[in-house]
């Protein structure tokens, strides 16, 4: 209903204001939850332009206003200095819980056909197994992905699987000298190569790497089968550990389809009427950026960019819109990229660019060899989420593995999406897993409490039937945002803004459980207060499903 309730304001506003002749470039509605459900300060941007006090604009607004009913708001007040505070229909919220409790369709979903969008996320060399740093890339992916899908957009996951230049040269250069061994997982095996061959004390044939590079642009199909075949190996570990995270990945593509299928030189030509030559080096020199582009090396082979803008060109023919998770080291090459794109007249795509994550064992490098992976973190998270429930409950060893499963997985993903992607993480794995802090362990408890309470009533039919309450009032409204919190984190591209909004769903259930006795009160009150308890228990299990991981009948 907020959502509903938020087009209908808005729609209205905008009458009212045309009426007036009051051009107004952004109209904005905030949420001052203290005071109202919505407010505008649209009277503070008219009266800069007019001789009229902000309060008197916006009484001239609430007036006309209150000419027409609206469906969704029961009253509509100015206030000093000049806000306009909204009311909404304590009769229209209740209808509105109450279908959404008895609804077999998901809670949130928007019905709506906003187009096709491709979401690139991850895309980390296989020369080895993803690190933390790769996860975090993978989480607001993926977790962008589901909420993007669930506001209506037609959506995919794409994973750029690197397997041309010079790293790939390096690494099938390495396999060719110590071979692949087969006493660990192949991602890792691929990873210990790649770092050996590339250390300090090793000593790399030069003239081989290059030979393998130039057969590769040159669309050897032998020197690519022998690629493939690593390639193809360490992006199954990679797939793996994504899959220890219910991380799916939709479709892969491999950067050399576009060598092959002539993409590269395609666009090439294309940009020709830009390109300046270096030292031999093909290149496109920016008037905003003071870094140039380097396209071609002096030997006529290709660099990553180029193969990238190829990549970029695809996806733009195929997704009306296209989303790129990249860290803060791509930062100057996004802006590269997008302003090269622009040059022959391809919609560049939008860029979520992502900071780092710290842990105490320090920086996280594949090419050092030093990493902790996700495999490894995964390990470390599980047994402590079993530390956890095994302090907390007295059940069966398998039974406590696999709440502490999905605790682990939870609690990882939990909190690599609560913060916002331009700010870095510290994981902290003690918080992370404690059911007690700001976490997802919180989270699922909550769901599995509302799962006990119902579990115990029995069938009571229910119903809400007043919503005067304060605690009670606070939470279901809480509830009625969800599909407009899922909007707004769509269209903001910031899946943060949903892991806040669950969060504070369930701490308001909590409030609610300690506030009011539920199974032990009096009809009617015991009927209302289980269907609230039933509504929050679908509205968290929707929303933890959306954030990519499980939501336990019991913990």
């Amino acid at each position: 209903m907020f959502l509903k309730a938020y087009g209908e304001i808005k729609t209205r506003l905008r009458e009212v204001l045309a009426q007036k002749n009051w051009e107004v470039d952004d109209l904005k509605l905030e949420e001052p939850r203290e005071i109202a459900d919505l407010a505008t300060a649209v009277a503070f941007k008219i009266s800069s332009k007019t001789d009229k006090k902000p309060i008197e604009i916006a009484k001239e607004i609430e007036n006309q206003l209150n000419q027409k009913t609206l469906e969704y708001v029961e009253k509509t007040e100015a206030t000093e200095p000049g806000y306009i505070n909204f009311f909404f229909s304590q009769k229209q919220l209740k209808n509105h819980l109450n279908q959404l409790i008895h609804q077999k369709k998901e809670i949130g979903t928007i019905k709506e056909d906003k187009g096709n969008v491709i979401v690139e996320h991850t895309s980390a060399n296989p020369t080895g197994p993803l690190h933390i740093g790769h996860l975090r890339n993978a989480v607001i992916g993926d977790t962008l992905e589901n909420i993007l899908e669930k506001s209506g957009y037609n959506t995919q996951t794409q994973y750029y699987l690197n397997d041309m230049g010079k790293q790939m040269a390096i690494l099938l250069h390495g396999i060719r000298e110590y071979g692949l061994g087969t006493n660990k997982s192949q991602d890792e095996a691929i990873g210990e190569i790649y770092s050996k061959t590339n250390s300090e004390d090793h000593e790399i044939d030069q003239e081989e790497v290059q030979d393998i590079m130039q057969k590769l642009e040159n669309k050897d199909k032998e020197t690519k089968r022998e690629l493939d075949q690593i390639v193809d190996k360490c992006y199954k570990g990679i797939q793996k550990s994504l899959k220890q995270l219910n991380i799916q990945i939709d479709e892969v593509i491999k950067e050399s389809k576009f060598v092959f299928d002539d993409s590269v030189e395609e666009i090439f030509q294309q940009l020709k009427p830009f390109i300046e030559i270096d030292d031999g080096a093909a290149q496109i020199e920016f008037d905003e950026i003071d870094k140039e582009l380097v396209l071609k090396r002096e030997d006529g082979t290709s660099v990553y960019a180029l193969r990238d803008l190829a990549y970029h060109k695809w996806k733009a023919q195929k997704a009306t819109n296209n989303i790129d998770i990249l860290g803060s080291d791509h930062k100057l090459y996004s802006k590269q990229l997008k302003k090269t794109l622009e040059l022959i007249g391809i919609k560049p795509p939008e860029t979520i660019i992502f900071e780092f994550v710290s842990l105490p064992a320090g920086e996280m490098s594949t090419r050092k060899g030093e990493f902790i992976s996700i495999r490894e973190l995964f390990e470390e998270v599980r047994k402590k989420a079993y530390e956890e429930v095994d302090e907390r409950r007295k059940k069966p060893r398998e039974w406590k593995q696999e709440v502490a499963k999905e605790v682990a997985i939870a609690a990882i993903r939990y909190d690599f999406i609560k913060v916002a992607p331009n700010k870095p993480i510290s994981f902290d794995l003690e918080k992370a897993v404690s059911f007690k802090k700001q976490g997802a362990p919180f989270i699922q408890y909550s769901h599995a409490r509302a799962s006990n309470i119902l579990q115990k009533s029995g069938k009571d039919k229910t119903k809400i039937q007043a919503i005067n309450d304060p605690v009670i009032n606070d939470l279901v409204k809480h509830i009625s945002r969800f599909s407009y919190v899922i909007q707004k984190s769509a269209e903001k591209r910031k899946p943060h803004l949903f892991a806040e909004y669950l969060f504070e769903l369930a701490s308001k259930f909590n409030q609610f459980y300690r506030d009011k006795t539920v199974l032990d009160s009096e009809q009617p009150k015991r009927q209302n207060r289980l269907a609230v308890v039933e509504l929050t228990k679908k509205a968290l299990k929707e929303g933890i499903q959306t954030l990519g991981f499980e939501a336990p009948k019991e913990m």
